[in-house]
């Protein structure tokens, strides 16, 4: 065999064999797994405990705003009622005294009514009295006398009309309205709760590319132990 052919074949035989100890290597290269330590274990637990106490406290916080809202309308729909009743009270005391004070006048009113006649009847009475004694071509005297009595018969039926109220006692006054009902102040709505701020979820760490540089590093470091020997 000459020299030449020698040499190649030496250096097939040597890539075969160093093809075949990469590919060992390379299978030998343990493959990437996913660990998680004892206090990452113990974080994820804690965030998971956090996790649903934030789903009961946000479950909490819709129920007490629910609360909330009911409690203020029934406390408003109360307060509507109240101040409707209070209206209907005030007014019907109102009505009641206009009507007790009407009636009152009315009654008032009926006992002036014959006085009121009887002192028009006298009036009329002493007017007609006087025509009668200015009639004709009277003298002097009579009608001075005519004058005197008519002015003393208009008195004496004032002074018996006068006379006759005074007797019936004061007259019924008309009632002044009391003032204006004021509203009482609105029901004050309850404060919501404080919402629930949710939890922050730990870091958590990437495995997976520390497992696939360790392996990187394995590798490189077979090869180059590889190619010193």
């Amino acid at each position: 065999m000459s020299t030449k052919k020698f040499f190649t074949v030496a250096a097939l035989t040597s890539s075969l064999f160093f093809g075949s100890v990469a590919i060992a290597n390379a299978d030998e290269t343990p493959s990437p797994t996913t660990t998680v330590s004892p206090s990452d274990a113990a974080k994820n637990a804690a965030n998971a405990a956090a996790q649903e106490a934030y789903r009961i406290a946000i479950t909490q916080y819709r129920v007490a705003l629910l609360v909330n809202n009911i409690s203020y309308r029934v406390a408003m729909a109360k307060y509507w009622a109240d101040w409707k009743i209070a209206v209907t009270k005030y007014e019907s005391a109102w009505q009641a005294t206009l009507t007790n004070f009407q009636a009152l006048k009315s009654a008032y009113d009926a006992k002036i009514l014959p006085l009121e006649a009887a002192r028009q009847s006298a009036v009329s009475a002493a007017d007609a009295a006087f025509l009668a004694a200015i009639a004709g071509n009277p003298s002097v005297a009579a009608l001075e006398a005519a004058l005197t009595a008519h002015q003393t018969a208009v008195k004496a039926a004032e002074e018996a009309f006068k006379a006759g109220v005074a007797a019936l006692g004061a007259a019924p006054v008309r009632p002044t309205k009391p003032a204006e009902l004021v509203k009482p102040p609105f029901p004050v709505k309850p404060a919501d709760p404080a919402k629930p701020v949710a939890p922050k979820k730990p870091e958590k760490k990437n495995n997976e590319n520390n497992g696939n540089n360790n392996g990187n590093n394995n590798g490189n470091s077979q090869n180059s132990s590889t190619k010193k020997s």
